[in-house]
């Protein structure tokens, strides 16, 4: 129905002495038909065309005879057939016009080449009809009808997709809807005048910006539907004698081919800017792409995790399959993402996958293209990954290849920080597991030679052993006492590190457990010259492991010792709602700001270890203590102007 309906309108651009039309609509038709459709139909179609033709034939404004109706029917399916397949092989299987040399590929091979098998054809059937006719005027008119109705409706039907219109549907077919409204108006103006003269005989070329707003706005689709409202409205009016080509002193064919000519310029023109954008666009959105993809993959070192939600961003944005593969120990190839995917596209993949590749490649078979990039870390290549699509487009290989090689870049730095990472855990537990190991097997000496140091200071002491001797047992069993604490701090990091540090509660006097804390302090705090003051309200309860938050108070007064010496150490407690607040405050050197959390952490200090010495695992212990009590610690200083410590802890249930 559609081809009569179009035959019917280029019928009336038929003019004598020629019997063709001086645009014949569907050339165009009937190439979009067979270019959106899969061979395997294009028999049945061209079967339809052929019936189409000759039925459009019999009703020609001219006299036909039969065998002539046949020969146009069989030259019109030759030249939608030799359009089509040249297209395809040479251009690819999805033509939409949004590259440059799908343009140039539908401007040769269905405007130029297709053309002169019809033109040839059905020429010589009118000439040799004993129709008054000369071959090489209805030849020239024929290849140009054919030609011109090709540039003019096949884009508009190839770049009418579902896709042209989104995201934003209904807003951009509302865009384009007054776009055409406004261009029909402007093209009316133009080219409805009914005597032009001077300025006006030259305004055929203001209708350049209508079609130029068309592909810069909205891409191919645009251009091709400024392009045709333009076209039929300029016809219209030039074969009723208006406008700038209708005024020409010439006959109506003069000035239709004239008007064929500008219409043809306008819209490859427009075409041409728009597949211009459209690649523009395409850019864009591919490294809008890139970006998410590695941000995606920067999310996490989990690659079982970020592989698969690359692959469904990838998968419809960039292709139709995609698949990534990871070699592993034994050499067999591990699927990490996937989407898109079927047996269908793994078998497109024999020959060329395994083995792994050392270089990307590109292929085509009947059934689309598949790019093949390796996936390199370490200096050698760990695994594949390859992007499918169900078309060929010819000359889109180094593209294709671009984004293939950059997203494997990109998952091959994933694969190598997901590698380094798991080295690093596995480097800490080892470094763990041996200082674990290392404290237990120091346990068991120390606590031997400390019950010989008090033996031997027994035996001093009832042998009546001069008191420097007996000074220098003492010194001996506080160094030991000291390494002791250091081992049991190690311990608990283990402990930590694995989880099993365990908490039980117990009713705690807080008041009582802080002076006792403190009063062991007091011969500590006479030797460095601070005055250790303790302030607390009366009767505080607490649900607490007595045991770890004597650890923790230990560690923070001891801490407040070193780098307050010289100065008061105060320590506050009080009760805030449902929490004990303690707060250990010194005068001492104080903390620069960029160190106030990182104190916290394993192993670090604010100041040098030769000077202050320490693990640096007194404050991590005490933070792990309170957290895991519900509390929380924090510290408030100055560099100069000492340090307090708060230690917030909730008064806790039994349990």
């Amino acid at each position: 129905m559609a081809f009569f309906v179009v035959a019917r309108l280029a019928n009336q651009f038929a003019f004598p002495p020629h019997p063709s039309s001086v645009l014949w609509l569907p050339s165009g038709l009937t190439l979009a038909f067979l270019l959106r459709s899969p061979p395997q139909r294009w028999p049945a179609l061209l079967a339809a065309v052929f019936v189409a033709e000759v039925t459009s034939v019999l009703v020609h404004p001219f006299p036909i005879p039969p065998w002539v109706s046949g020969l146009w029917g069989l030259a019109n399916c030759l030249r939608t057939l030799v359009g089509a397949c040249l297209i395809r092989h040479f251009v690819g299987t999805a033509v939409l016009l949004s590259r440059r040399w799908e343009i140039a590929g539908l401007l040769l091979f269905g405007g130029l080449v297709s053309p002169l098998a019809s033109a040839t054809l059905g020429s010589f059937g009118y000439t040799f009809s004993s129709a008054p006719s000369c071959f090489v005027d209805d030849w020239v008119n024929w290849w140009l009808s054919d030609g011109l109705g090709t540039i003019l409706v096949a884009p508009l039907l190839l770049t009418w997709t579902p896709a042209a219109l989104r995201p934003k549907w209904s807003r951009r077919l509302a865009e384009l809807s007054a776009m055409l409204a406004l261009t029909a108006l402007g093209t009316h103006f133009i080219f409805g005048d009914p005597a032009p003269e001077g300025v006006r005989a030259s305004l055929a070329y203001v209708s350049f910006p209508f079609v130029l707003w068309g592909a810069l706005r909205m891409g191919p689709v645009g251009a091709a539907s400024t392009s045709a409202v333009v076209a039929m409205i300029a016809l219209w009016h030039t074969t009723h004698g208006l406008g700038p080509f209708g005024a020409l002193p010439a006959s109506l064919p003069e000035k239709v081919l004239t008007l064929q000519m500008f219409l043809a310029i306008l819209g490859l023109t427009a075409l041409t800017l728009a597949a211009v954008v459209a690649e523009r666009w395409r850019t864009e959105e591919l490294q809008h792409l890139l970006v998410e993809a590695g941000a995606m993959l920067a999310s996490s070192l989990n690659v079982h995790d970020t592989f698969p939600r690359v692959a469904r961003l990838v998968v419809p944005r960039a292709c139709a399959g995609f698949a990534v593969w990871l070699a592993s120990e034994h050499g067999r190839l591990e699927v990490l993402g996937q989407a898109g995917w079927s047996a269908a596209r793994q078998a497109r993949l024999e020959g060329h996958l395994p083995p792994l590749p050392t270089t990307s490649k590109r292929w085509s078979t009947q059934e689309g293209t598949a790019v093949l990039a390796p996936l390199r870390g370490r200096g050698q290549v760990q695994g594949a990954l390859v992007l499918m699509s169900d078309d060929r487009a010819r000359h889109a290989g180094r593209a294709d290849l671009a984004l293939a090689e950059d997203l494997a870049h990109r998952c091959g730095i994933a694969l190598e920080s997901a590698r380094l990472f798991a080295e690093a855990e596995q480097a800490i537990a080892a470094r763990n597991e041996f200082i674990v190991l290392a404290a237990h097997e120091l346990r068991t000496p120390l606590t031997s030679l400390t019950l010989h140091v008090q033996s031997f200071d027994a035996l001093l002491r009832r042998e009546g052993a001069s008191k420097a001797a007996r000074e220098k047992v003492r010194a001996m069993s506080r160094q030991l006492e000291r390494l002791s604490q250091l081992v049991e701090r190690v311990l608990d990091v283990g402990r930590i590190t694995t989880g099993q540090m365990e908490i039980h509660r117990e009713a705690v006097d807080v008041v009582g457990m802080v002076e006792q804390v403190a009063g062991a302090f007091a011969e500590d705090a006479i030797q460095v010259g601070s005055e250790l003051r303790v302030e607390a309200e009366a009767d505080l309860t607490a649900w607490w492991d007595r045991g770890r938050i004597e650890q923790a108070l230990v560690n923070v007064l001891a801490n407040a010792l070193k780098f307050g010496a010289g100065h008061p150490i105060e320590v506050r407690v009080s009760r805030e709602g449902g929490d004990v607040r303690i707060e250990v405050k010194d005068h001492g050197i104080g903390i620069a700001s960029e160190a106030l959390t990182r104190i916290f952490q394993r192993f670090e200090r604010a100041e040098s270890s030769r000077r202050y010495g320490g693990l640096g695992l007194g404050l991590f212990l005490t933070q792990r203590i309170v957290t895991s009590h519900g509390g929380a610690i924090h510290v408030e200083s100055q560099p100069g102007e000492g340090a307090t410590f708060v230690l917030q802890l909730p008064v806790g249930e039994q349990g």
